[in-house]
Order: structure tokens, then sequence, then C-alpha cells
């Protein structure tokens, strides 16, 4: 949801900031950058570690860079709390799944694995209308 939220925001953020072209594509590229780099590491040490230790490792990280986002007014400070979000979200994504089949098993599985599935659709959708508002 918050990448759908950015995504339709951004002419919003950029003009809010002061932000270049240059500055703005950076708002979202830092999240990617740092989602796509972590998301391995983050998942063996799910694996090697307490899952539910690092999924709430990754909540705490997320919030408070989503904090830091949220209270700035520098256009570096939002470019690098994203950076820093999407490293605590790079946790959350694996961990959630690996946390979803350990807890549950048969059906009950499926249907979480379906559930997550949709609230992750539905996610991105609410984010683009909380975006655009």
């Amino acid at each position: 949801m918050d990448n759908s939220i950015i995504f339709t925001s951004s002419v919003q953020i950029g003009q809010s900031l002061g932000l270049s072209a240059s500055q703005l594509s950076w708002i979202s590229s830092a999240y990617t950058l740092t989602f796509g780099g972590f998301l391995r590491l983050s998942g063996r040490l799910s694996d090697l570690l307490r899952r539910k230790r690092i999924f709430q490792i990754g909540l705490i990280v997320f919030g408070l860079s989503s904090l830091m986002i949220g209270i700035s007014t520098s256009p570096m400070v939002v470019i690098l709390m994203r950076a820093v979000q999407g490293i605590g979200s790079s946790i959350i994504a694996p961990t959630t799944l690996a946390l979803i089949m350990d807890a549950y098993r048969g059906e009950m599985r499926q249907r979480a694995i379906s559930y997550y599935g949709a609230t992750s659709g539905i996610g991105s959708s609410v984010g683009l209308l909380v975006g655009g508002g």
C-alpha cells in the first residue's frame, strides 16, 4: 500500500518539498533498491533467527522510517528514510509468509495464504485511493 500512496501522491510530495524531477524519482528508487537488495538477506535472517523477532524488527524499522518521512521537511531525509523503509519492508514481506507457513497446516494454510494475497491486493488498491486524495 505504501508504494501505491507514494506513486499517486508524488506530484504533491514534489511540490510541497520543492523537489526536482531527479530527487522525486529517488523517493521511489531508494525504496525499490533497498527492498530488492535486502529481500534475500532478510528472508535468510528470518530462517536463521527467530522469525517472529525478525518480523517485529521489520515492523519497527518500517514504522519509524514512515514516521520520519511524515514529519520531515527535508528532501534528503525523505529519500534516506524511504531507503530505510525499503529495508523494513524487505524484512516484513518474506517473514510474513514464513510465519503463515509455520502457523497453519492443510486447508487453513491455503485459507491464510488466500487472505494474505487478498489483503495485499486490497492494500495496493486502497493505497492508490489514499495517495490520490
